[in-house]
């Protein structure tokens, strides 16, 4: 328990140092905006409605938080692909 509140945490900071704010599609592109996912990204737990909505609201930021080295180990990983696909937003190639 104690491993995965530390792992949330770490994943926050890193987004929140991680990418600045940027728009892309007329979206800000704000990787916090994903913190609705960082339980489903974390522990494989099925995501929520929230963050099906949100993955859906930043997917046009996807390739620049997939260019930032801080990010792009989250957006890459095994569970991120498994949210994305139970959510239906695909992660593009970039």
């Amino acid at each position: 328990m104690k491993t995965s509140a530390f792992l949330l945490l770490s994943v926050t900071a890193l987004l929140l140092r991680g990418a600045p704010a940027v728009a892309a599609a007329s979206v800000a592109c704000n990787p916090m905006e994903l913190s609705p996912c960082a339980g489903a990204i974390l522990t494989a737990a099925p995501p929520t409605p929230a963050c099906c909505a949100k993955l859906k609201e930043q997917q046009p930021c996807f390739c620049q938080y997939k260019k930032n080295p801080n990010l792009k180990g989250y957006i890459n990983s095994d569970n991120s692909k498994k949210v994305s696909k139970s959510c239906g937003v695909p992660i593009p190639t970039c």
